[in-house]
């Protein structure tokens, strides 16, 4: 690979409460290239700044000395709210970028891609009416469930107006491109205006069965499951969509004007606490197991951004030998899913993670979820194997902070990854 002049990349993880941004800055012979991922915010975050502001400062931030922004690649894990509810702000339109990547299941000239999208969107929207139309009517010992359901379909909502940026947004025309590709050779590749950077995207696969393989054996989670997912995340309404895109005065009628039917109401009056509470939890996962998976090799790094892979994406990629091979190298990792029970199988930490490597958790505290996200035990672990573990919210009194450098506003954490 191309020699750097630099000695590290900075990754600047920017505090937006529970969600994920990460801003790279990777040095090359023809100077310094960008990438983003993600940009968003969950409804429920405690969230330290408006998501607004998040999107100005990384704009600020990938300004050139000329006056232009400039982010060679922009990669959207998956479409949850939590990762691109930044993108709604108009400031990306003044943002040149290069080359858009997102999941397979985000190309609308892919059949299964459009059948998988169209299916978790329209649970999404059914859901999140059927919750909204209870929650007018329910008691308060209802309440505090019905809005946790709600608040995994609303982050399950196509998101229109983010996701129009992303397939149709920014400056400089940039080109689509959605991961991993069909054929399995190309799935490591490189880019000219990338000079030096190798880019392995291992998931999600396109087998529609690993994507919904999404719950962890016990002996591979820091926490068992508190509720079951009963509920079958590919049954329910699937209102038809155009391609990718919903348009957001329909969704806001749905919200008013409940247009599920009688029967499935009273389906929905009728199910058992775990049952109801189940279909919401298997829809947040069914989104999240088409998140991209996706390794950077830089110089001697070797970075995996995870978004919130689930377990079937994981459980592949360690069971293929070449994808295991790389795993096995990871100096950099972007904790999975904010730190979630999921999302770090026990095994990629014992057996796969070297010793001494960088980690960052993209996290916050939540109206709900508040003590079970970042897991204690998760975090715990992976600071037994490396003293480099940080997470974007607070400081600690771990250590880590030592090795990385926190904006004295708490507005983002920076970390030099060394590459030579």
């Amino acid at each position: 690979m191309t020699l750097h002049k630099a000695e590290h990349v900075v990754v600047r993880m920017y505090n937006v409460g529970f969600g994920d941004s990460f801003l790279l800055f990777i040095p090359t012979p023809d100077g310094t290239r960008k990438m983003l991922f993600d940009c968003g915010v969950h409804f429920q975050s405690k969230k330290p700044r408006p998501i607004q502001e998040v999107a100005e400062q990384i704009v600020e931030d990938a300004r050139d000395s000329d006056g232009v922004s400039r982010i060679d690649v922009v990669v959207i894990t998956h479409r949850h709210q939590d990762h691109v509810k930044g993108f709604e702000s108009p400031v990306w339109d003044e943002v040149e970028v290069k080359e858009v990547w997102m999941p397979w299941t985000e190309n609308p000239k892919d059949s299964l891609g459009r059948e998988i999208l169209e299916k978790q969107s329209g649970n999404a929207k059914s859901l999140h009416s059927a919750t909204q139309k209870l929650l007018a009517t329910s008691g308060a010992k209802d309440k505090e469930r019905l809005e946790q359901m709600n608040a995994l379909a609303m982050n399950s909502l196509t998101n229109e107006k983010a996701m129009l940026t992303v397939h149709e947004g920014f400056a400089g025309k940039p080109k689509r491109v959605f991961l991993p590709f069909a054929k399995r050779e190309k799935n490591t590749f490189t880019r000219e205006f990338l000079p030096g950077v190798k880019i392995h995207a291992m998931g999600p696969s396109r087998d529609p069965e690993v994507i919904r393989d999404m719950d962890p054996p016990d002996e591979e989670t820091y926490r068992h499951l508190e509720f079951a997912a009963t509920g079958d995340s590919t049954k329910g309404h699937m209102p038809f969509r155009s391609l990718w895109k919903l348009d957001q005065a329909e969704h806001l009628n749905m919200v008013g004007q409940l247009r599920l039917s009688k029967k499935d109401l009273e389906k929905l009056h009728s199910m058992s606490d775990e049952d109801a509470w189940g279909m919401a939890v298997a829809l947040e996962k069914a989104v999240n197991g088409t998140s991209l998976l996706l390794m950077l090799q830089i110089g001697e790094a070797y970075m995996l951004f995870p978004g919130d892979a689930q377990w079937g994406t994981w459980n592949a990629a360690m069971l293929d030998k070449e994808w295991s091979r790389l795993l096995a190298k990871t100096t950099f990792y972007k904790i999975g899913h904010h730190g979630s029970h999921n999302a770090t199988p026990k095994s990629f930490v014992s057996k796969l993670l070297p010793k001494d490597f960088w980690a960052m958790a993209c996290t916050g505290p939540t109206t709900n979820w508040t003590d079970t996200i970042p897991l204690p035990g998760l975090m715990d672990d992976l600071r037994v194997h490396s003293p480099k573990v940080i997470r974007s919210d607070k400081p600690d009194n771990t250590g880590a902070e030592d090795y990385f450098e926190r904006d004295s506003q708490n507005f983002f954490v920076d970390a030099k990854i060394p590459i030579s």
